[in-house]
């Protein structure tokens, strides 16, 4: 079987398995401080010749004026889309992150990654579609584009420095990364996140390179379409003109930065409140002091919330807790989304993993953290829990279970991690239905990095 056919079978298979609306596209638009940009976007969205279209408008945590401008002109449009989201984040996350809770939210068998502050044209999403059809061995598919400062009919062709066959650009990415897909431009068969995650935070600036090369170097063929469908805008806010400013690499440093100590515990919920409180007693029973408590929940509700808040308000007065982020998901994303998208929400150093079915001896986050700060080497930590048996293992048998056997012999809910592996990663993936804990690790192990399970008993479940 030569590359294409493999490539073309995979597809097919993923395709057969994977659970989206058929025909739908999913324009995801991250959104940080743009509402001045907002409405051309929409608007330009609104003109598309193709009608299957869900709208998420995922807004950084803005300052400005995004939420109230995107629900007006949602209020007055929404009937022209299959579906229209606003989901407002509750910290400055970054676009990477932004666009990964996107893509765990979406639910069409396409998705559009759009720039919140650049144009598409009227027949781009129709073309691309059409293209996906006609060539089912494509995963991705760019546009050629133009840029344009305030008058879009003044635009200027840009797109000179694109690949428009999928070889060579297979060959450029894979050989020397030379870059030549706009990722402005970009529509995805989404059935490839399952495998490729989304974006990751490997460098400071200039992901969307990383994310194109990390869709080739995953098999996907990727391809240009020579039609300018795009209009990309030149401003004074974006990140390209400003990438040598002291100030501003400075500031998006600080943004990057995690604070050193701290815990982030992730606990995803859903609204069965007696299970929901006895996590929440348990990780405030922590000896260890530096915590952050990170509450996604699924199918919310405001009784939880107010519950929630109330609960959380005496531990942080009390300064048991640094601080509380609960944000309310507006569909149901399911494991492993939903435990990525908590992990993009966290700022500690370490970050923990809690099940609302399990409860965590006091000592155990202590028990963790101290083991990561006196083993350098050592980047994730597990522990041992009630009813092991021989499930798990420890120090060198631990990757010859992943490696040799092919058994999990980690309890997922118990590990502590350092936050730097979500940045590098992106997390977990959905490649295999059912065994992505196990995957995850695996991976992990593969990448070089170590794991270690603690031999103490500090997990119930």
């Amino acid at each position: 079987m030569n590359g294409s056919e493999g490539k073309l079978k995979k597809e097919y298979v993923m395709t057969m398995l994977y659970d989206r609306t058929p025909g739908l596209v999913s324009v995801i638009i991250s959104a940080y401080n743009y509402a001045c940009y907002l409405v051309d976007v929409l608007e330009s969205l609104k003109k598309q010749t193709y009608l299957a279209i869900e709208i998420l408008v995922i807004d950084d945590y803005s300052g400005d004026d995004t939420e109230i401008v995107v629900n007006e002109w949602f209020d007055a449009n929404r009937d022209r889309f299959n579906d229209c989201i606003y989901i407002r984040l509750p910290r400055n996350l970054g676009a990477e992150w932004a666009v990964n809770i996107g893509l765990c939210l979406s639910k069409g068998e396409y998705v559009v990654l759009h720039d919140a502050d650049d144009i598409s044209h009227e027949e781009k999403i129709e073309k691309q579609v059409k293209y996906f059809q006609e060539n089912p061995d494509t995963a991705a598919l760019g546009t050629s584009y133009s840029i344009f400062h305030d008058d879009i009919s003044n635009s200027v062709d840009s797109s000179n420095w694109l690949s428009f066959d999928a070889e060579t650009i297979e060959k450029n990415y894979k050989g020397k990364t030379v870059h030549c897909v706009c990722y402005g431009t970009l529509m995805i068969k989404a059935y490839i996140i399952d495998e490729i995650i989304g974006f990751n935070k490997a460098v400071l600036i200039a992901n969307d390179v990383f994310f194109v090369s990390n869709i080739i170097n995953h098999d996907f063929i990727v391809n240009n379409l020579r039609e300018n469908l795009f209009f990309v805008r030149k401003h004074d806010k974006q990140i390209s003109n400003n990438l040598y400013e002291s100030d501003f690499i400075r500031s998006y440093e600080e943004k990057r930065k995690k604070s050193k100590g701290l815990v982030s515990v992730v606990l995803p919920i859903n609204n069965n409140l007696n299970k929901v409180m006895e996590a929440l007693e348990s990780i405030a029973s922590q000896t260890y002091k530096k915590i952050e408590l990170i509450v996604v929940a699924e199918h919310p509700n405001n009784e939880t919330e107010e519950f929630i808040r109330k609960w959380a308000k005496e531990y942080i007065d009390d300064g048991k807790f640094q601080e509380l982020v609960y944000f309310p998901l507006l569909r149901e994303v399911g494991f492993p989304w939903i435990y990525n998208i908590g992990a993009y929400l966290c700022k500690g150093e370490f970050i923990a993993f809690h099940n609302v079915e399990g409860k965590s001896d006091p000592k155990r986050i202590e028990k963790q953290v101290e083991f990561l700060e006196s083993n350098f080497m050592y980047s994730v930590v597990g522990t041992n829990y009630n009813d092991s048996r021989d499930y798990i293992k420890f120090d060198d048998e631990i990757e010859y279970s992943y490696n040799v056997d092919f058994m999990p012999c980690i309890n997922f809910n118990t590990i502590l991690l350092r936050s730097e592996i979500i940045d590098k990663t992106g997390g977990m993936n959905k490649n295999i239905d059912g065994a992505e804990d196990f995957e995850f690790v695996f991976n992990l192990l593969h990448s070089g990095y170590r794991v270690q399970n603690l031999s103490d008993i500090l997990y119930f479940q």
